[in-house]
């Protein structure tokens, strides 16, 4: 698949795509947010997002001291701009799309760290992306120490043994496999994680054509992924494209296990026995 031919109007995409570094991670989620609504004009976003800045930026600059800074930051977002989640965000794609959440208030945790972190970065408060598991979070590393702050419940602040401590109890996961895991991540990883949330999302509600234009992406950011191959494959399948997914469910036929072919053959025979309909 080619990236450019497929997504030529995604500048910030194919350059991730690419493995190039410093992504506009806004313009990135907004690309993500123009597959559903094909029509989105990023302006008002991107203007949204300036006026924050312009209205933060004299306080910001007379706050003192760096956690003076970020809690400016965080009145902004939850007062202002009225940012939190909430648990129905869990199965609604618009709360994975930046400008909705922008205009709802409501968002998963990692569209609102973008938020928090786009804003932040014009400040100069260096606000990092932590992809933790199951609920990405944002730190700052600040002259009093590391703090971790979860924009999704309204920009709690939290210190590494509260953050561990909290992260335990939503996932019961071991405490030694969490602490891995609070490291700065790249905007590759962020757009993957993203991704990966929308395609979930999509999937458990069968919209397989949503569900298929996600999966190119990943598909694309991930080449070497055999996960993403055989899910393309399939998911182009259902999506009411089984002339493309018997080119793709052939190769994926050809490299993949033994286990794993009865299922693939029984998918190539569907999408072969598909073809006449939509000719």
């Amino acid at each position: 698949m080619s990236a450019t031919r497929s997504f030529k109007d995604d500048t910030q995409f194919q350059r991730m795509v690419r493995r190039e570094s410093d992504i506009d991670l806004v313009v990135a989620a907004l690309e993500i947010a123009r597959d559903e609504q094909p029509d989105l004009d990023f302006a008002p976003t991107l203007e949204t997002l300036r006026s924050s800045v312009a209205s933060l930026t004299r306080p910001v600059a007379l706050a003192g001291d760096d956690l003076n800074e970020l809690k400016l930051l965080i009145s902004h977002l939850t007062n202002d701009l009225n940012l939190c989640g909430h648990e129905s965000c869990f199965e609604q794609p618009d709360a994975s799309y930046l400008n909705r959440v922008l205009e709802t208030g409501r968002g998963l945790p990692i569209t609102l760290s973008v938020v928090y972190m786009a804003i932040a970065s014009e400040l100069g408060i260096p606000l990092e992306g932590i992809s933790a598991p199951s609920h990405f979070i944002t730190r700052l590393n600040s002259d009093a120490g590391i703090i971790y702050i979860d924009p999704f419940r309204g920009g709690h602040i939290m210190d590494e043994v509260e953050c561990v401590e909290w992260l335990h109890e939503i996932t019961e996961l071991p405490t030694a496999e969490i602490y891995p895991t609070l490291k700065p991540v790249s905007e590759r990883v962020v757009i993957i994680r993203m991704l990966n949330n929308l395609k979930a999302m999509f999937g458990s509600k069968d919209q397989w054509t949503s569900a298929w234009r996600v999966q190119r992406r990943l598909a694309c950011l991930k080449p070497g992924s055999w996960r993403e191959r055989r899910d393309l494959a399939i998911l182009t399948l259902r999506a009411g494209r089984p002339g493309e997914a018997v080119d793709l469910l052939e190769h994926c036929i050809s490299v993949c296990t033994i286990q794993e072919q009865p299922v693939l053959q029984h998918h190539l025979r569907e999408a072969q026995k598909q073809i006449p309909q939509y000719n």
